[in-house]
């Protein structure tokens, strides 16, 4: 198998979590194209058009269960550029997947306690624009706000629908921002060929993993949530 092909393969692989959950390319691929060598700016030039092109069909499709437009638009955009702009000017170099993975522990057992998941609900509705801020922040400078998204959605809302489409609608934003940043301070990172990504994307989507999350009822679908965010906090907890 060619890098390339392996490239492939995994937004294939991840672009099926992400239908299901709104996340799940950047969150995912980003460590796993590191562990294969590549840098971080082209890590996330091979990853974000493809994760755009997913986030764009479920908005599409639900996009009268998003909460949260203007407070992304407002407390998000200005620090995910910051974050990745420190990156990008070599002058941030510190991992977050630590505190990440901790957060997303944390969220996964506090969901199986009915009481503390909603003093985390309280605790989320009082700070919210400060969590936002910091989400960016952290998804600026490591492309893990992936998780910290997952958490905001899943304790705000009680129904898949409206915790997929915010989830989306943030990881749209978060993309957005990146790639506007990226084409104006990186632009060499994109190539032609790339355009195959989204298309694989987007094919998955359609295909199998929309297909997926229409099919698990609701009950099943917090199950699903609370599993991805326990999971996915282990896999960040594991040194590479």
């Amino acid at each position: 198998m060619t890098e390339f092909q392996l490239i492939m393969f995994i937004i294939f692989v991840f672009s099926i979590v992400q239908s299901v959950f709104g996340v799940g390319l950047l969150v995912f691929g980003t460590p796993t194209c590191l562990l294969l060598g590549h840098s971080f700016e082209v890590t996330i030039a091979y990853l974000l058009p493809a994760s755009i092109s997913i986030s764009c069909m479920q908005i599409l499709h639900e996009k009268r269960h998003i909460k949260l437009r203007k407070e992304f638009l407002i407390y998000t955009i200005p620090f995910i550029i910051l974050g990745l702009a420190l990156v990008l000017t070599k002058r941030f170099d510190f991992d977050m997947k630590l505190i990440v993975g901790f957060l997303l522990i944390l969220t996964g057992t506090l969901r199986q306690l009915p009481k503390l998941q909603n003093a985390m609900k309280s605790l989320l509705k009082e700070h919210r624009k400060l969590y936002l801020a910091g989400m960016g922040v952290i998804h600026g400078v490591s492309n893990m706000g992936g998780g910290l998204l997952t958490i905001l959605s899943s304790t705000l809302f009680n129904n898949k629908r409206e915790i997929r489409a915010n989830i989306a609608y943030g990881y749209l934003i978060f993309a957005m921002t990146q790639i506007i940043v990226l084409v104006i301070l990186s632009p060499h990172l994109f190539k032609l060929i790339n355009v195959v990504f989204p298309a694989i994307s987007i094919f998955t989507y359609a295909l199998l993993g929309n297909v997926v999350y229409h099919k698990a009822s609701e009950k099943m679908y917090q199950n699903l949530i609370t599993v991805f965010t326990l999971a996915y906090g282990v896999v960040l907890l594991i040194p590479l």
